[in-house]
């Protein structure tokens, strides 16, 4: 069968990167400025999801939206259900795309777009490896469901709706992750924390912290962040500005940080600093700006909720990528270290501070206790949970058939064996009681998810689409 699969995967070459190259250039983001009824997530994710759907019905398969949240498409009869389980929405772009976005780019055998790796070339493989089975005539036992997320990047509210309003299989796979497959993923805290703003009573040292912004994305590594400062131009004459410049110029050259200082036409000065972005779930690869910024900001001697702020990120999230300032810290066998990664960090004096952090708890550690830890730490840091999300962890045991299963397929394909992986990331293969991330990144192999220049190697899409077709067909038979 392996052959078979490769043959019929290879053979669709020219239409998928076709297919694939008009997918990849709807700009997904989620917008909620353009949601409407039918449209929850904005207008591009609409569409992204409606062109999903729309190959599907034109393929011959049942399909249903399920008012813009989520969409099906079906194949088979049978009682028992196999899910493939994908999602079309991309997280925001960042700068230093060497080619646009969403003007899909091909150089070197791989397409660089955003979405390429995550999740749209993946989501578009295994569509066509349903279509090749679909295709083939060969009997199956049970129906196979393509169900398609709209949220995936943001709150999971797409697959909240869909199992609120239909039946979630109990086997499958997401094509989001790695290969062999992930069968362990780690469970998600997402606080928002926030502090008022507060004037200090009595006479200000001469700063006051205007504002301040770094990144867009809670599952993101900000690789940006700038801030407003106003002085008292009496109490800080020029030699006081000078030393602060060739202070910042110092910090830059410390961190090896590319970052600018000017003077605004108000007389205020403003920071900017670059970082370097990474995922979410791995926020030790990257560099975060705003912590970083903070950490030169807070020498300037600020008060009240100016200073709180400025030290929360500073000297308890800078760097602080496994919780141990949170007191959150803790590691099981199964999927490693939890992590903490600060993706959305604001300040203004009329709201005061806001900080959302994305906590990725080991899959066999309990949440309510973690939670609990962390509520005490933010109460005794004095700022407060304005917001709280939780997604639970996941783990297939080692020995279940659809592991057993995928693993046969997978070293059919490859000829390597199927370690199983655990991951810091969260896909829609845990909403199945026995789901897995299956692929579509292969070992060795960078992953470029949520960077800039984002990419997937075209081959290796292709034999992922090879792989996910036999792997429908053995789980469906």
């Amino acid at each position: 069968m392996k052959e078979y699969w490769e043959q019929q995967a290879l053979s669709q070459k020219e239409a998928y990167v076709a297919d694939l190259k008009a997918f990849l250039a709807i700009n997904s983001i989620e917008d909620m400025s353009t949601a409407t009824e039918g449209k929850p997530f904005g207008e591009g994710v609409a569409l992204a999801l409606e062109a999903m759907l729309a190959r599907g019905e034109n393929d011959g398969f049942q399909t249903k939206n399920l008012e813009g949240y989520a969409g099906t498409i079906e194949y088979g009869d049978g009682e028992e259900e196999v899910g493939v389980l994908v999602h079309v929405d991309v997280v925001t772009v960042g700068e230093g795309w060497i080619t646009p976005p969403f003007e899909p780019s091909i150089r070197d055998g791989k397409i660089y777009a955003r979405g390429a790796i995550d999740d749209k070339g993946p989501a578009l493989a295994a569509y066509y490896a349903l279509k090749m089975v679909k295709d083939s005539g060969l009997p199956l036992q049970k129906r196979v469901r393509f169900i398609i997320g709209t949220d995936e990047e943001s709150g999971w509210l797409c697959m909240k709706y869909f199992a609120e309003h239909d039946q979630v299989p109990r086997i499958g796979f997401s094509p989001d992750s790695s290969f062999p497959m992930t069968h362990a993923e780690k469970g998600q805290i997402n606080p928002t924390l926030t502090i008022p703003h507060h004037v200090p009573a009595g006479k200000a040292n001469g700063w006051s912290l205007v504002s301040f912004v770094s990144g867009d994305q809670g599952n993101s590594v900000p690789d940006k962040a700038v801030a407003v400062i106003n002085f008292d131009h009496e109490a800080k004459d020029e030699a006081a500005l000078q030393e602060i410049v060739g202070q910042w110029r110092e910090f830059l050259q410390m961190h090896h940080a590319a970052g600018e200082l000017e003077q605004t036409e108000a007389g205020q000065l403003q920071f900017s600093i670059a970082g370097k972005p990474a995922h979410g779930m791995e926020p030790f690869r990257g560099v975060n700006a705003g912590t970083l910024l903070a950490s030169f900001l807070k020498t300037l001697s600020f008060e009240a909720s100016e200073f709180s702020f400025l030290s929360l990120l500073s000297d308890i999230l800078q760097e602080d990528h496994y919780g141990e300032q949170l007191h959150m810290a803790c590691e099981d066998e199964v999927s490693g270290k939890l992590t903490v990664n600060a993706g959305i960090l604001r300040y203004n004096q009329q709201e005061g501070g806001s900080v959302r952090l994305n906590i990725r708890y080991p899959a066999t550690i309990s949440c309510q206790e973690y939670v609990e830890k962390l509520e005490r730490r933010v109460d005794e840091l004095g700022w407060t949970i304005s917001n709280l999300r939780t997604s639970k962890s996941h783990y297939v045991p080692k020995d279940h058939p659809v592991i057993e299963t995928l693993s046969r397929v997978y070293e059919e394909h490859t000829g390597l064996p199927a370690h199983l992986l655990s991951s810091g990331g969260a896909t829609y293969a845990k909403i199945m009681s026995a789901g897995v991330a299956f692929g579509p990144l292969f070992p060795g192999k960078e992953s470029t998810a949520h960077l800039a220049n984002e990419y997937a190697e075209i081959d290796d899409l292709l034999k992922a689409m090879a792989i996910y077709a036999h792997a429908i067909y053995e789980l469906a038979k």
